[in-house]
């Protein structure tokens, strides 16, 4: 049974196709078993530092589990990402995409909803259980480019092939996952083998942050091109301070039972950067990087600019001022200043 939500437009929920494909692979296995499963992994993903000690995945059951339970969010923040980028260069079509450290090949799902030009994905993963599920999920799609996903076994530091391009690559959840001296050799290596887009997505989290942050720092200074979230090329302003935000997923049912939540949305937090070989096609001033807070006397918000990170106020007297801050979205740009 789906339970009856509000319409929100910020809301969104897994293909369809997706959805139901975990679902059927799902009740080839016992509840219990890939219920415990999802929760380990949950748990020790958690326990993810900035070392990089990703959890193994060696078995199918330790896929499903992924499947179940961190999935969806991951497709939530991917989603969040590549739509955020998608607004600031909306002529762009790209055609290739090549999907690093593809895991299940959430990236590509969500990647085909944001750019639908794209007609040729290449997943690159070290796991074979994590390739053989994936593949399994892309079959049970109608969109040609799904279905026809070709599937690498490889790691990230493997050579890669001279002479190959892509227009979007993507690292989604992978330098947070390998050792901190490995990840500037992976984001450049990722950012040879762009033609057009390159986008990073960790956890919203500060140690999530951090790693996105250095990579942007990395591929600024190899000239590239900031499309999103920053609305300029000059190092983060941010001190003692991280930026992230959310993307409202509806939960399917198995990460619900699989994370024992009894709510059936979750904001799905993540900190991400998307840079080109190409700027974006117009200007904005700035971004909201927090949501805007209020009280009887005023509303706030936190705005990454191109003036530098600015804390704007409007006062309650001020009526029309202070219900647009009070409505302003987080992730919201600004075309100009307030």
């Amino acid at each position: 049974m789906i339970e009856r939500l509000p319409p929100d437009p910020r809301m969104i929920a897994l293909p369809v196709e997706l959805r139901n494909a975990i679902a059927r692979a799902l009740d080839d296995i016992p509840a219990t078993r890939w219920m415990n499963t999802a929760r380990t992994l949950s748990e020790q993903y958690r326990a993810l530092d900035d070392i990089g000690e990703a959890p193994a995945i060696r078995t199918r059951l330790d896929a499903l589990g992924y499947a179940a339970l961190l999935m969806p969010a991951t497709y939530a923040q991917l989603y969040g990402a590549m739509k955020a980028a998608a607004e600031r260069i909306p002529s762009w079509t790209p055609e290739t995409m090549l999907d690093m450290g593809s895991g299940p090949g959430t990236a590509l799902w969500a990647a085909t909803v944001c750019w639908p030009s794209l007609r040729d994905l290449t997943a690159w993963e070290r796991e074979p259980v994590l390739i053989a599920l994936g593949r399994d999920f892309t079959r049970a799609s109608t969109n040609p480019a799904l279905r026809n996903a070709r599937w690498v076994q490889r790691t990230l530091q493997a050579p890669t092939e001279r002479g190959i391009r892509f227009d979007l690559v993507v690292l989604g959840h992978v330098l947070g996952e390998i050792p901190f001296d490995e990840r500037s050799a992976v984001v450049t290596t990722a950012w040879r083998i762009t033609r057009g887009l390159l986008l990073i997505v960790e956890p919203g989290t500060p140690v999530g942050f951090a790693a996105v942050r250095a990579a942007r720092d990395l591929l600024l200074a190899d000239g590239a091109h900031t499309i999103a979230p920053c609305t300029h090329d000059r190092p983060c302003p941010l001190i003692n301070d991280w930026c992230h935000f959310p993307q409202r997923l509806r939960r399917p049912e198995f990460q619900r039972r699989a994370r024992d939540a009894p709510s059936p949305w979750e904001d799905a937090k993540y900190s991400y950067a998307a840079l080109a070989r190409f700027p974006p096609e117009r200007p904005v001033w700035g971004r909201v990087i927090r949501e805007p807070t209020f009280n009887k006397a005023y509303a706030e918000v936190l705005i990454s600019s191109r003036d530098g990170v600015l804390r704007h106020r409007a006062l309650k007297r001020d009526r029309e001022a202070f219900k647009w801050v009070k409505h302003l979205e987080w992730g919201q740009t600004l075309e100009e200043q307030p």
